[in-house]
């Protein structure tokens, strides 16, 4: 006799969607070390420019362009402000695209424990009737005469 686990396809629809929900998670963490990425970059704008315009003060620097680096300044912050929430909306995804993938496994884990409890269990009434049918022959080549009225 062969072994069936009657949810099988069920358990295999559980592994694609955690499959899915893995892919998703990989993408949201990428996602969101972009955004990570690009604010260093602004960060390290915002520091570079700092240094330059400590400098350009200690000179004299005209009225233009006083202001022109104060709005560059200003822009850049801005950036930054706007990378830091869209930073947190990533983190937001990423931490709901992982309990989504957290559901999925464990969805497919219990089905495959379900499958190795019902296939041990198998195994168990199989080493039973074979057990019961080698009883049966040992009794009927002991006792040739007996047939077995059960």
């Amino acid at each position: 006799m062969k072994f069936e686990f009657r949810l099988e396809r069920l358990k295999d629809l559980k592994k694609i969607l955690e499959d899915n929900a893995r892919i998703e998670l990989g993408k949201k963490s990428k996602q969101r070390q972009l955004v990570e990425d690009e604010i260093n970059q602004i960060s390290n704008k915002i520091d570079t420019f700092s240094t330059e315009f400590i400098k350009e003060v200690k000179d004299t620097i005209s009225i233009t362009k006083l202001s022109n680096m104060i709005e560059y300044k200003n822009y850049l912050n801005e950036q930054l402000s706007h990378l830091h929430s869209v930073l947190q909306e990533k983190l937001q995804e990423e931490e709901i695209a992982r309990q989504n993938y957290l559901k999925a496994k464990n969805e497919k884990d219990i089905l495959q424990k379900l499958k190795d409890k019902r296939f041990d269990d198998f195994k168990i009434q199989e080493k039973r009737t074979d057990i019961k049918e080698l009883d049966e022959i040992a009794r009927l080549s002991h006792h040739p005469g007996e047939e077995n009225y059960e």
